[in-house]
C-alpha cells in the first residue's frame, strides 16, 4: 500500500480513494483501519515532498523572519504568500465540503470524471493555442492564491484528486507544465499536513502496528521521491498536453472502477 501510495499520491487520481478501495476489496480490511492506515501513508509521500524541495523550504523557512506580505516583493516573499493563503482558504472551503460530502454521503466520482475530462481538454487547448504555458512559479500572484485555495478545498469531496484538481487549474492559469506540477507539489504540504492533523482531531484514527507504520511509509517515502521525479522529467522532456492528456485519461479510466 505505500508503494501504491507513493506512485499515486501526484497523479490526478485520488490516492487516498483508490488505496481504501484496494485495502477493502483486496487486502479484505474494514474501512475504518482503512481509512487510518491511508492517513499514515500520506505522512509518507508528505515527507518525499519536503525532502526532494528542500532547497526550496529551506529558503521559505530562512525568509520567515523577514517576511513581508506583500506578494509582489521577491520570491520567497511570493511563494509564502501563496501557500498561506491557498492553504487557509482550502482549510475553509475543505471542512465545509468535507461535512458536507458526510451529511449527505455525496459520491466524488463525478468530479473525478470532470478532473479527467478537464485535462483532457487543458492538453488540446495547449495544442492548439501558444497563450498558455508561458508562466512560471515566480509568476505566482495574489489571484492564484486565493483561487487555487478555494479549487483545492473541492478536493475534500471522496474520490476527488488534490493533485488533479491543482495540476488542472494551474494550467488553465497559463503556468507551463513544469512550473504547474510544482507548485502543486509545494502546496501538497501545508494542505496535506493540516487535512491530515485535521481529520485525526475530528474524526480520531486506530493508529495500526508500530512495524506497519514504519514499513508503509518508508516505502511510499521512497517511491514518492521517484515518482516525483520522474514526473518532473516527463514535463521537461515531451509536450505537455501530451502528458496531460495521458494523465487525464487515466484518471477517466480509474472512475470508472470508483
Amino acid at each position: 500500500m505505500g508503494i501504491f501510495q507513493g506512485l499515486l499520491e501526484w497523479l490526478p487520481i485520488s490516492s487516498q480513494g483508490n488505496l481504501i478501495l484496494l485495502m477493502v476489496s483486496i487486502f479484505r480490511m474494514n474501512e475504518t483501519e482503512a481509512l487510518s492506515l491511508s492517513v499514515y501513508l500520506h505522512a509518507g509521500t508528505l515527507l518525499s515532498a519536503l525532502v526532494y524541495f528542500r532547497r526550496t523550504f529551506w529558503s521559505l523557512l530562512r525568509a520567515i523572519p523577514n517576511y513581508q506580505p506583500n506578494i509582489t516583493e521577491k520570491r520567497e516573499n511570493r511563494l509564502i504568500t501563496f501557500l498561506l493563503l491557498s492553504t487557509f482558504l482550502t482549510g475553509i472551503v475543505g471542512y465545509l465540503i468535507f461535512r458536507l460530502a458526510e451529511a449527505t454521503a455525496i459520491s466524488g466520482s463525478i468530479f473525478f470524471t470532470l478532473i479527467g475530462v478537464s485535462l483532457i481538454v487543458t492538453g488540446l487547448i495547449q495544442k492548439w493555442t501558444k497563450r498558455l504555458g508561458t508562466r512560471t512559479i515566480d509568476d505566482v500572484n495574489l489571484t492564484d492564491s486565493l483561487l487555487l485555495g478555494v479549487i483545492q478545498g473541492f478536493s475534500a469531496f471522496p474520490g476527488v484528486s488534490r493533485s488533479g484538481v491543482t495540476i488542472s487549474f494551474l494550467l488553465f492559469r497559463g503556468f507551463n507544465g513544469e512550473s504547474a506540477l510544482k507548485l502543486s507539489f509545494l502546496m501538497s504540504v501545508p494542505a496535506v499536513l493540516a487535512a491530515e492533523l485535521g481529520l485525526s482531531l475530528i474524526s480520531g484514527l486506530a493508529a495500526p502496528g508500530v512495524l506497519e507504520i514504519v514499513i508503509g511509509c518508508l516505502s511510499s517515502f521512497i517511491v514518492g521521491i521517484i515518482s516525483i521525479n520522474v514526473l518532473l522529467k516527463i514535463a521537461r522532456k515531451i509536450n505537455f498536453w501530451i502528458f496531460c492528456i495521458g494523465i487525464g485519461s487515466i484518471a477517466l479510466i480509474s472512475s470508472l472502477y470508483l
